[in-house]
């Protein structure tokens, strides 16, 4: 998996159809993507980070084999490496499978939540709202963190928090 040193939106859509177009089960394409994950090299890690988050969303599921993997490197990346630890929240909530999984995934997203960057933030929330939605113990607390931020706080957290409302509350019925 290359990747350029500018990572744009262009070539994060190029790596995501170039992913999603392996053949299944796509083994040497996760195997690439999961190096990259874990790689010391920080720029090398938001990148597999984002290209995680985008081919989960198009699957949900297509890294559950990871999915405790994605879980604890969620709580292992460093505070400055801000854009990975969201991507890699939102690869881990599409991938929970368990309820063990998305139980330790909560604390984790909560923690996000709370970041001072809105961005971080934003991510967090929809990250738990996933979370959420599987999980009936937190769907409460997740109805109410999203009517809190639909009403008030930054664009992206009244934005998000919009989109994931109905999500939670399908998870309800």
């Amino acid at each position: 998996m290359w990747m350029p040193r500018g990572w744009t939106n262009a070539d994060a859509v190029a790596a995501t159809r170039e992913f999603l177009e392996q053949p299944l089960p796509r083994k040497a394409a996760i195997r690439a993507m999961m190096s990259k994950l874990l790689s010391p090299e920080p720029y090398a890690r938001r990148c597999a980070a984002d290209l995680a988050r985008r081919v989960s969303a198009r699957e949900p599921g297509v890294l559950k084999k990871y999915a405790d993997v994605l879980i604890d490197l969620v709580a292992e990346l460093p505070y400055e490496e801000w854009q990975a630890r969201g991507y890699t929240a939102l690869a881990a909530a599409l991938n929970a499978a368990t309820h063990a999984q998305r139980m330790r995934m909560a604390p984790l997203a909560r923690g996000l939540v709370d970041d001072p960057r809105i961005a971080v933030s934003a991510m967090g929330l929809e990250a738990f709202a996933m979370v959420a939605a599987q999980e009936p113990e937190l769907q409460e607390e997740a109805m109410m963190l999203l009517e809190r931020f639909r009403r008030t706080g930054a664009c992206a957290l009244r934005s998000r928090a919009r989109r994931m409302l109905p999500v939670v509350a399908a998870g309800r019925d």
